[in-house]
């Protein structure tokens, strides 16, 4: 299990993707305001770019999320090339979007999509349904040319009423809905009553009710996209321009140095950071707490985020498997006192006690410090660890000294190798001390990931289910 440690350090502006942790590519200026990504126009990159920028990422052998679209990755692109000329949509961005919509061209067996039906949208898979009204057609080309059409709903202000203009007729799924549902949507109304039709002429414009009701949507798509241009070194000035940008977590699948091996998108300036397996899949995924609010993803990427009040501002966030059935559940830890709470909603707690003096500087942590079912907890108090397996006051089981919290250390916890048992770490800068026994001692791994200078916010997880938790970083 993970450890879910409060954020040490103050988070500032939402910094862009930079592809290595090691040396850092700058920030691009800030975009005015009134910077505008359109949904129409021609795209920038060709199939080739696009398909070397996602073999550089996808094909690697420890990639989390394989392809497993129903057509090999090039012709899909050509696909998504050929429809979003036919529409005059700019289709790199519609690949992004894509990208974001099925994790990857992944589908993950815990989404409402499947790869055989051929929906590069999301279209259908409505919050709550578990999957009962996707769309579903009959080819790749099919769904490509779907999602195109849909996105000149949103897009252009001259798609005509019964789609006679354009660029192919309306795409038929294999049950034959789509058609009019995508007449309904054209000239049907959005959550704020106002037409869905030209609505979101450009990409800030996308969420909350158009497209999806993420309100970070847009933001998520365009750092995709940031990425898919910044690999060919193209110009990203303003991208993302909206100024509620997520954070980029750059996640690495080995405990060693080097470039991020994945990416999700979770979380605002002044949040809490948090990653567990909330699901139960053997999988850490993102989540973000601010004054009570809770964000939670169950997909590496942080897509498909969603939310519920629990505590309240200045309360400390945690989270674990407190009731040993493999899914975590979330705490707040206020004035000394723990408050776990097994299902991810609103509600009263299910356990409370006091552990640690948490308004005296004490930090608290959770881990598996014994192997068993379920988590334990912890505080750090200046370099001392106290360690209990039960959740409940009273002495710690472990108790010894590592690191220099008060010198600026920063803890986190996680099975380093594997062995179904927590260890415990420090991140001095940008250097990893990793240590896999319950003592002080030295590290038994050791590596540098994350910038230096920066305030990079580690965060460790199992990112590919694969037992052993390795690091993540937080980045502005």
């Amino acid at each position: 299990m993970l450890l879910a440690v409060r954020r040490l350090v103050a988070l500032f502006a939402a910094l862009a993707l930079a592809t290595s942790l090691v040396a850092v590519t700058p920030a691009q200026p800030a975009a005015a305001d009134n910077v505008r990504t359109p949904v129409m126009g021609p795209a920038t990159l060709s199939v080739a770019e696009v398909e070397a920028w996602m073999a550089s990422l996808q094909d690697r052998p420890n990639f989390v999320y394989p392809y497993r679209a129903t057509v090999d990755r090039p012709i899909l692109l050509r696909h998504f090339r050929d429809e979003g000329e036919r529409e005059g949509v700019n289709w790199n961005i519609a690949v992004a979007q894509a990208i974001l919509e099925t994790a990857w061209f992944n589908y993950p067996d815990n989404g409402q999509v499947r790869p055989d039906d051929n929906n590069f949208g999301g279209m259908g898979a409505f919050d709550g349904t578990d999957g009962k009204y996707v769309y579903r057609f009959p080819d790749a080309l099919t769904g490509v040319r779907a999602k195109l059409q849909h996105l000149r709903i949103y897009g252009d202000v001259d798609v005509a009423a019964d789609g006679s203009n354009l660029g192919s007729p309306i795409a038929a799924d294999v049950d034959e809905r789509y058609p009019e549902r995508w007449k309904l949507i054209r000239n049907g109304s959005g959550p704020t009553g106002l037409p869905y039709h030209a609505s979101a002429t450009a990409w800030q414009d996308m969420g909350n009710g158009l497209w999806a009701t993420d309100p970070f949507y847009n933001c998520k798509v365009l750092n995709i996209y940031r990425r898919m241009l910044a690999y060919h070194g193209r110009d990203v000035t303003g991208l993302p321009t909206n100024p509620t940008c997520l954070r980029t977590w750059h996640l690495r699948y080995e405990n060693r140095g080097g470039n991020a091996d994945g990416f999700a998108f979770m979380g605002r300036d002044g949040d809490e950071v948090l990653a567990c397996d909330f699901n139960g899949d053997g999988r850490d995924t993102p989540a973000t707490f601010r004054d009570g609010r809770w964000t939670i993803s169950n997909l590496v990427t942080g897509a498909s985020a969603f939310g519920f009040e629990y505590g309240r501002a200045g309360d400390v966030p945690l989270c674990g498997d407190w009731n040993g059935d493999g899914r975590a559940g979330v705490a707040v830890v206020r004035d000394g006192t723990w408050h776990l709470r097994n299902s991810l909603s609103a509600g009263t707690a299910d356990r409370s006690f006091t552990y640690g003096r948490v308004t005296q500087g004490d930090i608290p942590i959770v881990g598996n410090w014994n192997g068993r079912s379920g988590d334990g907890i912890g505080i750090i108090r200046g370099g001392e660890w106290h360690l209990r397996n039960t959740l409940s006051g009273g002495p710690a089981q472990h108790t010894f000294v590592y690191g220099r919290i008060l010198a600026g250390d920063r803890p986190v916890t996680g099975d380093w190798n594997g062995n179904g048992v927590d260890g415990v770490g420090i991140v001095r800068t940008q250097e990893w001390h990793l240590r896999n026994t319950l003592s002080g001692g030295p590290a038994q791994l050791q590596f540098v990931y994350g910038s230096l200078g920066s305030e990079d916010v580690p965060v460790a997880g199992d990112w590919t289910r694969d037992g052993r938790s390795t690091p993540g970083i937080v980045r502005k």
